[in-house]
C-alpha cells in the first residue's frame, strides 16, 4: 500500500509535465504573436507616416546639392498645401538630414501630437508651430517647434543627437520656409530643458536686454 500510494503522485507528476509544458508553449506563442502585432503596428505606423511625406516631395523644390541651397531654390505651393491642410503654415528643411517637412499650427499642442500633417490619425505626430507663437513663425522673439524623436531616424531625431557636439557641428544651416519668406538659420546652441522650463516657449521677453539675458542663460 505504502509502495501503490507513493507511485500515484509519481504518476500525476508524469502527467502533469506535459500539461506544464503545453501551457508553458501556448503561453511562449501568445507572447510571441503580442510582440509580432506590436512590431507590425509599428512598422506599419513608420511606413504610413513616411509614405505621407513622400507624397509631398513634389511641393517643396531644393537644390539637390545641399551646399548649394540658394533662398531662391526653395519654394512652396502653399496654395496646394492648404487645400491638403490649412493648418500648414511653414516649412522646415535641413540639409543632408531627413528633416523636410511641413509644420503645422492649431490652438493647441496637443492635436499633433498623434496626427499627420493631413489630419490622419498616427502617432508618429507631426512638425508643429507652438500654438502660442504667431503665425506662420520667425515672426515673435522666439519660435517653437516641436517634433517628436522617432527611433527610425526621422521626425526631429536627429535634433536630440545634436547633444553630440559632432552631431551639432554637421548641422551648418537650417531653413525656415513660409510663404513670404525664407529664412536661413544658423545653430546657436542645443539646451536640454525640463517640460516646467517655460522660458523656452516664450514668444517674447519683457525689457529692452530680455532676449539678450535669455540667450546668455541659455549658453551659459
Amino acid at each position: 500500500r505504502i509502495g501503490c500510494s507513493m507511485s500515484k503522485p509519481k504518476n500525476d507528476t508524469a502527467n502533469a509535465r506535459p500539461k506544464r509544458k503545453k501551457t508553458a508553449l501556448i503561453i511562449a506563442i501568445v507572447l510571441l504573436l503580442i510582440a509580432l502585432v506590436a512590431a507590425g503596428v509599428l512598422v506599419f505606423r513608420y511606413w504610413s507616416q513616411q509614405n505621407a511625406y513622400q507624397e509631398l516631395e513634389t511641393y517643396v523644390e531644393v537644390e539637390e546639392d545641399p551646399n548649394v541651397v540658394k533662398l531662391s531654390d526653395l519654394s512652396a505651393d502653399w496654395d496646394a498645401l492648404r487645400k491638403i491642410n490649412p493648418d500648414i503654415v511653414g516649412w522646415i528643411y535641413i540639409p543632408d538630414s531627413k528633416i523636410n517637412y511641413p509644420v503645422v499650427q492649431t490652438n493647441n499642442n496637443s492635436k499633433y501630437l498623434n496626427t499627420l500633417f493631413d489630419g490622419t490619425s498616427n502617432a508618429s505626430g507631426a512638425i508643429f508651430l507652438d500654438s502660442d507663437d504667431t503665425a506662420p513663425g520667425m515672426v515673435d522673439q522666439q519660435t517653437t517647434i516641436y517634433g517628436h524623436h522617432m527611433n527610425d531616424g526621422s521626425m526631429f531625431n536627429v535634433i536630440s543627437d545634436t547633444t553630440d557636439q559632432a552631431t551639432f557641428d554637421s548641422i551648418e544651416y537650417v531653413y525656415y520656409i513660409t510663404r513670404d519668406a525664407t529664412y536661413k538659420l544658423r545653430p546657436l546652441a542645443t539646451k536640454v530643458v525640463e517640460d516646467t522650463y517655460a522660458k523656452a516657449r516664450a514668444t517674447n521677453f519683457e525689457g529692452d536686454d530680455g532676449l539678450t539675458s535669455y540667450r546668455s542663460e541659455m549658453l551659459d
